[in-house]
């Protein structure tokens, strides 16, 4: 009978135990943070790790942010749906890889809007804290978006420098409105996911990419590329976007340290980091043997101004067919960039 009572009691222990354990590993919630970067790139390790690390310190075991680089749980275009469908609860992403879900958005992939990450993205949180974007950010927990600095030409072997330079010559489009931007100057838009960037320069796809010096020290793009020129052509928005069930269903300590790290606190940390980058990388590209930096002058620039000058009025047109304030939009982001990169 004594035998008995002390194996009930070891069993009543073990499950005690058991039950405890289930306890604490439902209490710390892991949340998925997908990116098609790979996980030494600048944006992976440098931005999105950090951020993570931050929620991680605040929540203090409550909640676990782990990333998922390199695009394992999704390609790049795919980074919305993965969200929505709760593949990953948190996403990086080009929101103008996601056909037609941000439209108002795309105002910083405007011809020679922006300079900085600072202003760009300075300019996007304030146009969603203000209201501007709740209709295409409704189907996503938003914590934060970002743009990059400007974007320049990065050429394999052909300097560039005035518009008629690009005829013929196969552009990689990140954006539709810089497809649009390549079309007007007579290049050939080739739709290259930015991982696929080197690939495609080395094997001749691409004769060259608009891209930020960022990107050029993310994807190596200085061992496939020669010649560079400023031009401040176009630029890309990117959100941080979290699935809004997963954001309900967590604690309230969870939703403080999201909220903390969300936002203009979120968008000036990642841009401050983020220019910093682009002005190293460019030293990098400078100092590099064969390669060369040439800066389009202002008479240049406003040959490239007036071949590009309708793509702002469609722009705004599109966005007055769909319903949408794009006016609105585009006269309060030029106020916030103005002040900023001037």
């Amino acid at each position: 009978f004594g035998g008995k009572m002390i194996k009930k009691k070891l069993i009543g222990f073990l499950l005690g135990v058991f039950s405890l354990g289930l306890v604490s590993s439902a209490s710390a919630t892991e949340l998925k943070l997908a990116t098609f970067e790979p996980p030494k790139a600048f944006i992976a390790s440098q931005i999105l790790g950090a951020w993570a690390e931050r929620v991680n310190k605040c929540a203090n075991g409550k909640v676990t942010v782990k990333m998922y680089a390199g695009g394992v749980l999704g390609s790049p275009p795919k980074q919305y749906d993965i969200v929505t469908k709760g593949v990953a609860d948190i996403s990086w992403t080009v929101l103008g890889y996601i056909g037609g879900q941000f439209p108002l958005s795309s105002v910083i992939e405007l011809p020679f809007l922006t300079r900085t990450s600072k202003a760009g993205s300075t300019a996007l949180n304030t146009l969603y804290e203000e209201g501007y974007l709740d209709k295409e950010m409704s189907g996503i927990h938003l914590i934060g978006l970002h743009s990059n600095p400007a974007y320049q030409f990065h050429m394999k072997n052909k300097k560039v420098m005035d518009p008629s330079d690009l005829k013929g010559l196969k552009m990689r489009v990140p954006s539709k409105i810089a497809g649009t931007i390549l079309k007007k100057l007579g290049a050939t838009g080739v739709k290259v996911p930015a991982p696929g960037t080197y690939e495609a320069l080395n094997k001749g796809v691409l004769d060259g990419t608009p891209f930020p010096y960022t990107a050029v020290g993310s994807f190596k793009l200085f061992e496939v590329t020669k010649y560079h020129t400023e031009v401040n052509i176009t630029n890309a928005t990117f959100g941080l976007i979290m699935n809004k069930d997963k954001y309900k269903s967590l604690d309230a300590v969870g939703k403080k340290c999201i909220d903390n790290n969300s936002g203009h606190a979120f968008s000036a940390w990642a841009a401050d980091l983020i220019d910093r980058q682009n002005a190293k990388m460019k030293k990098v590209v400078a100092g590099t043997p064969g390669h060369e930096i040439a800066v389009a002058s202002p008479a240049v620039i406003s040959k490239y101004k007036k071949i590009l000058k309708p793509i702002e009025k469609d722009w705004l047109a599109e966005m007055k067919g769909k319903g949408l304030d794009g006016a609105g939009v585009l006269k309060r982001a030029r106020q916030i960039i103005k002040k900023i990169d001037g």
